[in-house]
């Protein structure tokens, strides 16, 4: 039986208005250009876009004459003159268990009858991505009731705002409550990248009963593959809270002790963050103290821990009867591809329902973070050509039908796996994931001692090392970590900067004599001595061109790890200096044709500032560390201790051929969603 706070409110009064044109035409020609133009840090292309959606809907809710704030105003149908048959209503109330308020912005059809609803639930300002409804409109024209929701705490929602503590239980509600809305048929379904793709997962971990599908995009599945990476803590939570989320926090309270938008606390924020981002120690800054106490409990939880449940999922994929399509990029931040394949390998696995394992889906393409879009092709510095594009709402619509309405539209008989091969810059159809042809292959590091920068003797060889092979080194100095000038950017990016420090080792292949495709997870085996108690290693793999610019395969945040947690993200074990450690760096993902004439590169170094903390090298607490000591770390590569890069090579004879070529027509001609 459904408790009484499902019910849905159902007062509206209708009101037409011609700003919401001028709103979408000014926006949608800002996006779409701004879409092909170089890269931005995630942040940055959500966020710029943003802020002219803000405008819109100001815009949208100043022409309206006579209406109402929307605070003092309940439920608002409007008939949106450009689309017809559409009714939108605003402000429409969704009741917690605990009598917290959220509310909503609902697209539906003009018509009589009951729907399918699909939920987007979003911490970002519903409104603002209700002031360009690309694909709710095209939802509710194919028969679907589509909410946009303020999660708790956030823009026109009730309750107080920390970061995803209370998406489980809400999510579960918020599903709840759809399902019995008084136009809905019962069933519903979910989108939603990033933010709103983690909420997917939580809420899907509660099992709510009338829950029967999701899309989370670019998302995590466990807080250790997202709120720390190998044991570091990923820093550039800064970057979110200060102008994402701050400002809507200072608003709701009155506050004019700093912006309220994000234009202008970016602005605030961009000359201050390099100082904050070095501040010692972790816990010292007083920044976030009063807008996100709970930041300093993040950073004071290091270890893999039954803390962190709230910001996990896995352990719940036998829970799960719905199936999922879970889409991601090789230079998303990295907890995307890392969590779009475990879940997709746990869904398989372990979901509760047959419909569940058969049918969830995956799909990797070559984008970075929320960069999903028929027209954007570039990533980075290269062009992976027209085939790079995806009209994201066309795949969405194809799956709800499926899921939602039951139609027999061809999806169910798609390979559940779709790649993108970078280098051939074409998709693919797999079975599984990682292929079950892959062969690993092992390029051993090889040198004379003298490895630092990309012009070192550091070699990656198919020959075994020799007995005496003297080993590299170097001085990594926390008090000067390389920072990464591309940070704010993603994609296929020339690496240039970081090959020239004396404080990188490179290893290089000859160039290849022919095609090698590299698809799967990439591993580092390696053998470390350090003359501290602890370090990180951060390591990449590159393609380099003929002309030598070396360029990244997968995001930024790939390959990292704090050396004691070697033996498991779950424990703390220190390091004996001078020891010599087998270490072992994976979750690095990909799919590359390092093309003939190419040759392959593998980087190791220390930090990866200001993606991760740079340690102290200390042993000691890293949130409360003040001192921060060079160390000396030393990679042996001799006969005893035989350092390797290990790389899933795809046959691609004609006996080995592809087992599945993609079916999809050729580049999409319609916009993509964008959010």
């Amino acid at each position: 039986m459904r408790s009484s706070w499902y019910r849905p409110s159902e007062s509206s009064v209708g009101i037409t208005t011609e700003a919401s044109l001028r709103a979408n035409r000014l926006v949608g020609g800002f996006r779409a250009n701004s879409l092909r133009d170089a890269d931005q840090h995630p942040l940055q292309a959500l966020w710029s876009a943003a802020i002219l959606l803000l405008m819109a809907f100001h815009s949208i809710s100043c022409s309206a004459a006579g209406a109402p704030s929307a605070k003092a105003t309940p439920s608002r149908a409007i008939a949106l003159e450009s689309y017809p048959n559409i009714v939108v209503e605003r402000q429409v109330e969704i009741p917690l268990r605990d009598g917290v308020r959220l509310r909503a912005t609902l697209f539906r059809p003009d018509a009589p009858g009951r729907f399918p609803a699909i939920v987007y639930r979003t911490p970002y300002g519903q409104e603002k991505y209700a002031a360009e409804p690309e694909f709710p409109i095209k939802a509710a024209h194919r028969g679907y009731l589509v909410f946009l929701v303020d999660v708790r705490g956030r823009y026109t929602s009730d309750g107080e705002f920390e970061a995803y503590r209370n998406e489980k239980k809400d999510g579960y509600d918020v599903i709840e409550w759809a399902a019995a809305h008084s136009r809905s048929d019962g069933r519903v379904g979910s989108y939603g990248q990033s933010y709103p793709g983690f909420v997917q997962w939580l809420a899907l971990s509660q099992n709510p009963p009338h829950y029967v599908t999701a899309v989370p995009s670019m998302t995590p599945t466990s807080s250790h593959h997202f709120f720390y990476q190998g044991g570091a803590f990923n820093l550039t939570w800064f970057d979110w809270f200060i102008p994402l989320i701050v400002p809507d926090l200072r608003r709701r309270a009155s506050d004019d002790s700093g912006p309220w938008d994000y234009e202008a606390a970016y602005a605030d924020w961009l000359p201050q963050r390099r100082d904050y981002y070095m501040q010692r120690p972790l816990i010292g800054s007083n920044l976030l103290q009063r807008w996100a106490p709970y930041y300093y409990e993040w950073v004071q939880h290091p270890d893999e821990s039954e803390w962190w449940r709230f910001a996990d999922v896995e352990r719940n994929f036998g829970r799960m009867r719905a199936p999922v399509y879970l889409v991601t990029g090789w230079y998303d931040n990295n907890y995307g591809p890392v969590g779009a394949t475990r879940g997709f390998n746990g869904m398989r696995r372990e979901a509760a329902t047959p419909e569940a394992r058969e049918r969830t889906r995956l799909i990797i393409g070559p984008w970075t973070h929320s960069s999903i879009h028929v027209l954007k092709t570039r990533f980075g510095e290269i062009d992976f050509g027209p085939n790079a594009g995806l009209d994201f709402e066309d795949l969405l619509l194809r799956w709800f039908d499926a899921r939602l309405k039951g139609y027999d539209n061809g999806i169910d008989d798609e390979p559940p796996v779709r790649l993108f091969v970078m280098g051939d810059n074409t998709w693919r159809f797999e079975n599984e994931w990682p292929l079950e042809r892959a062969e690993p292959r092992t390029w051993f590091l090889r040198g004379q001692g003298n490895a630092a920068t990309a012009a070192g003797d550091g070699q990656l060889s198919a020959e075994s090392p020799g007995k005496a092979e003297p080993a590299d080194h170097y001085v990594f100095d926390p008090t000067d970590p390389i920072w990464d000038e591309q940070f704010e950017k993603s994609g296929a990016l020339n690496q240039a900067s970081f090959e020239s420090r004396q404080d990188v080792l490179v290893y290089t292949t000859d160039p290849l004599e022919q095609d090698l495709e590299v698809t799967g997870e990439m591993v580092a085996e390696l053998f470390v001595s350090i003359d501290r108690p602890d370090t990180d290693l951060a390591i990449r793999v590159t393609d380099v061109h003929p002309d030598g610019t070396s360029y990244a395969i997968n995001g930024p945040e790939a390959g990292y790890l704090r050396l004691r947690y070697r033996e498991g993200l779950d424990r703390q074990v220190l390091m004996e200096p001078g020891r010599i450690y087998p270490v072992r760096i994976g979750d690095m993902l990909t799919a590359n044709v390092f093309k003939q004439g190419h040759r392959i590169r593998f980087q190791i170094t220390s930090s990866r500032a200001p993606h991760y903390d740079p340690n102290p090298n200390t042993g000691g607490e890293i949130a409360t560390a003040t001192r921060l000591l060079p160390v000396d770390v030393t990679i042996h590569h001799d006969a005893s201790h035989p350092s390797r890069l290990i790389l899933p090579l795809i046959p691609r004879g004609l006996d080995a051929s592809r087992p599945h070529t993609d079916r999809s027509p050729a580049p999409p001609r319609t916009l993509a969603g964008r959010r």
